[in-house]
């Protein structure tokens, strides 16, 4: 038996040969090879997820809190002067620390710097939480809750114009806030009881007058 080819085919049999023979079969990987492509292999960031659908009191206040474009009221806005140029924390003074759950606080505050002018007013200090960070243009404020030092430095390297704006909480306000907030809900609740009980107090009394003025009527 004899195979004939022509001069086109015989060139794409090599071809063919040479690529089957650097495929190994599968299964027959060594260990060492899988060894090797495991420690190439990038591993995965933690990465913790935002549960922004969610029905639990938590996800509605981030859901508020990402919708809101300006300073919520009662917060504290802290306006930076900076060159109008690409800017970075250092430009303005600050160095940023991350905490679990991508949380940015102010780590330090530079010496003859914009955030020690600001510092000396009282209007920033160490330990701060960056909770609001100006838009790239005009005077819309964005959520940096949650968003991590990478993105927050993005965002202050984008920003256009003469000033940027920050807002920021303290442990000791967020801490002042939930005591004012569970104490606003105990006096709702109160209020609320203390309708209810006298509601009843009047519905009693009703009954009664209506009693005595026709007994037979309950029979």
């Amino acid at each position: 038996f004899f195979f004939s080819a022509s001069s086109k085919t015989l060139p794409m049999l090599a071809l063919s040969v040479a690529v089957c023979s650097f495929v190994a079969p599968a299964g027959t990987a060594s260990r060492g090879s899988v060894a090797a492509a495991t420690a190439a292999a990038p591993v995965a960031p933690h990465v913790r997820m935002m549960n922004l659908f969610g029905r639990t009191e938590e996800s509605k206040k981030q859901r508020e809190f990402l919708s809101l474009r300006d300073a919520p009221s009662g917060s504290t806005r802290v306006q930076f002067r900076k060159p109008n140029q690409a800017t970075t924390g250092l430009t303005l003074g600050l160095k940023f620390r991350e905490s679990f759950g991508k949380a940015v606080y102010i780590d330090q505050i530079l010496p003859n710097t914009e955030a020690s002018r600001l510092e000396k007013s009282g209007k920033i200090q160490k330990g701060d939480e960056i909770v609001m960070v100006s838009a790239t243009f005009g005077g819309e404020m964005w959520s940096a809750k949650g968003i991590g030092k990478m993105r927050l430095e993005k965002s202050i390297a984008v920003r256009q114009g003469m000033t940027i704006d920050f807002v920021v909480e303290r442990s000791g306000e967020k801490d002042k806030k939930a005591k004012q907030k569970a104490s606003e809900a105990a006096k709702k609740e109160a209020d609320k009881m203390s309708r209810l009980q006298a509601q009843l107090t009047r519905e009693v009394k009703e009954d009664k007058q209506e009693f005595s003025q026709n007994p037979f009527k309950f029979w």
